[in-house]
């Protein structure tokens, strides 16, 4: 299983790595049993050791978790407490569900893009300059309760994928208030 650990203004000891790559290992041999892809990074802010867990499962599905401690060691845990729940919480939720044959075709690949605005440093204070990233995605095929499922447990503020009864996308999102929003583009 590739695990990617790194550090960001923190450097990192073997031993948190390896007790980091031996948990984690034990979580996705225990629960999900096949070589999966994981970035785990520890970040360092005023004595607060933060860590953000990352999992890509089939098809481009991504579990999300994070865990914040004065510890490294106790952030690790609980973002894999965290990861691991996760996992429990997909697990149960599909256990027992029909899938449809043509689970594996059923996506198709994205791009999203990031826009980051920053204030502009050298003497233009009213200016403000774009930043502009893109990463590669997939948009799947899905039920609104699975989407549901995917937008709770990848901890993503919105999830966009086609609808697997209209065949059209569809979006939900986190909205401020604690529930969740559907967007279902219907042709007037």
């Amino acid at each position: 299983m590739p695990v990617k650990i790194s550090g960001k203004g923190v450097d990192l000891g073997s031993s948190l790595k390896e007790y980091a790559r031996k948990e984690l290992g034990n979580i996705t041999d225990k629960y999900i049993g096949e070589n999966v892809d994981s970035n785990l990074t520890v970040s360092s802010d005023h004595k607060l050791f933060d860590v953000e867990v990352y999992v890509r499962l089939h098809m481009g599905f991504i579990m999300r978790a994070n865990g914040s401690s004065d510890d490294p060691y106790r952030a690790v845990g609980m973002a894999l407490e965290r990861l691991e729940e996760r996992i429990k919480r997909h697990k149960n939720r599909i256990k027992n569900k029909y899938r449809r044959a043509n689970w594996s075709d059923s996506g198709f690949d994205a791009t999203k893009y990031i826009i980051k605005r920053q204030s502009a440093t050298s003497g233009e204070a009213d200016e403000e300059h774009l930043i502009i990233a893109d990463q590669k995605g997939y948009v799947l095929l899905l039920s609104v309760s699975e989407a549901v499922m995917k937008l709770d447990l990848t901890d993503a503020p919105v999830v966009m994928f086609k609808n697997i009864d209209s065949e059209k996308i569809n979006v939900v999102y986190k909205r401020p208030d604690g529930h969740i929003g559907w967007i279902d583009y219907k042709e007037q």
